[in-house]
């Protein structure tokens, strides 16, 4: 068959041929793609956050990955086959990027073909501030009463700075870290306890991480109470005097310890006056004792001395005896 032969059997019908050969191919590639699965995953999101800034504000989790390969292969794909990063290393002053998020296949993914790999949303828009570090002081987070009667003096925790790094603005509004809960019910005495500190904001991190042990100080409330009405005791009065009228009452204020001084009962012996040098009839003009516990302070009396009229007691009437002389 010569070359003009064939050329005129394949020119003959050329346009159903065409045709043909047109569907032929759309069947091909139907075929083809009908043996092409698809599937999303669900993978997490890593900040690559290694430079002079770092991510504020919230920032997704996770991306969607749409994977596309046969029926066979998409069976054995893992979502721990494929990351999802984005970089922030290349960003040097505060601001707002849109950044693309790059891809990462597992070495078992990448001998695959057919394999097809397309994130649902490619890129990310992400706020960064610069990244600073700073010292500051520890606060404790006191839980609880102490027993009644008591307060606390101090709290000392040791040491007392941590050190926190984040983002410039958030750092610079935090003045103070607190400690985690310190419980100090019913103290009545010092004490100390390990503690930790408190998480501020998911930003914030500490550099160098430690325990901390805080020391509290308890002491007893300082309070003070009226006493009125006191009797005043009398002491060592001649057999042969007597006091002329009513002893006035007096009044004094004391200041002490809350769970002593609360429930005090005054004693009886509380004031005195002496009269061990009195052994004439008279006025005088007698200091007064104030017998109180040591551990209370007198702060207030309504006298210093006592002005008392001491009179001799009068004789006994005696009866003739019975039976006398005429």
């Amino acid at each position: 068959m010569n070359t003009k032969h064939l050329l005129d059997k394949i020119l003959d019908k050329w346009p159903s041929k065409v045709v043909c050969l047109v569907i032929a191919i759309f069947l091909y590639f139907f075929h083809q793609a009908s043996l092409i699965e698809s599937k999303t995953f669900v993978v997490p999101l890593q900040l690559e956050e290694n430079g002079i800034v770092m991510h504020v504000g919230s920032v997704p989790g996770s991306v969607a990955v749409v994977v596309r390969t046969s029926d066979e292969i998409i069976k054995s794909v893992l979502a721990t086959d494929i990351t999802a990063s984005v970089s922030l290393d290349a960003i040097t002053t505060k601001g707002s990027y849109t950044l693309p998020v790059k891809i990462t296949l597992s070495e078992n993914l990448m001998a695959y073909d057919p394999f097809e790999v397309r994130l649902k949303d490619d890129t990310i828009t992400i706020d960064v501030d610069k990244k600073v570090s700073k010292y500051l002081p520890m606060a404790p987070s006191i839980v609880g009463e102490v027993a009644h009667g008591y307060e606390i003096d101090s709290v000392n925790i040791s040491p007392s700075t941590i050190e926190i790094s984040g983002p410039e603005s958030i750092v610079n509004a935090i003045d103070k870290i607190y400690t985690t809960r310190i419980n100090v019910s019913n103290a009545e005495t010092n004490f100390s306890t390990e503690t930790s500190y408190q998480k501020t904001n998911k930003l914030i991190s500490i550099i160098d991480e430690e325990n901390f042990r805080a020391t509290i100080s308890v002491k007893p409330v300082i309070m003070e109470r009226d006493f009125t009405e006191i009797p005043v005791e009398i002491l060592n009065l001649d057999k042969e005097l007597e006091i002329s009228g009513e002893l006035p009452l007096v009044s004094i204020k004391l200041s002490g310890s809350m769970p002593v001084l609360e429930d005090y009962i005054l004693s009886k012996h509380a004031v005195q006056v002496n009269l061990r040098d009195i052994d004439e009839p008279g006025t005088y003009e007698l200091p007064l004792r104030y017998v109180l516990p040591s551990n209370l302070n007198l702060i207030e009396k309504s006298d210093d001395e006592l002005t008392l009229t001491i009179v001799r007691k009068p004789l006994e009437n005696t009866e003739p005896a019975e039976g006398g002389a005429e």
